[in-house]
């Protein structure tokens, strides 16, 4: 199955965790801002990620402009935030994603880099997302 990554980053996580989730389950990677619709028909599956900033998720709006491409293909979607999947705040940010998106996605909700705290992020947030894409 051949994989891409596409990902949208502002502070530098999702850039660091799209190169080591590209070198766990060996894919292609693309900064979402530099990719045609005709490279995305040459995946099977397609994971798409961003930072979550206030409350909008770059990689909505990436797949509902590819979606004629994207539909029957594998979809992965990530989010990096500075909150837990299951928090409220990640719940309403979810909530605005589209139904006909919500139906054909499988979702992961990852920590960010805190910027004022100096926390860095680590390989180990990528475990459950690497164990899915590689069964």
């Amino acid at each position: 199955m051949s994989i891409a990554i596409v990902y949208k980053t502002i502070y530098g996580s999702t850039g660091k965790y799209a190169k080591w989730l590209s070198e766990a389950v060996k894919s292609d990677v693309f900064e979402m801002d530099d990719v045609k619709n005709d490279l995305l028909k040459n995946f099977d599956s397609i994971i798409v990620m961003s930072g979550t900033y206030g409350g909008k998720m770059s990689w909505v709006d990436f797949l509902k402009n590819n979606w004629e491409i994207l539909k029957n293909k594998k979809l992965t979607a990530i989010s990096v935030g500075a909150v837990p999947m299951n928090h409220w705040w990640s719940k309403i940010n979810y909530f605005f994603v589209p139904k006909f998106i919500k139906d054909k996605i499988k979702y992961f909700k990852i920590y960010g880099k805190f910027k004022d705290k100096g926390k860095e992020i680590e390989k180990i947030n990528l475990k459950e997302i690497i164990e899915y894409i590689k069964n």
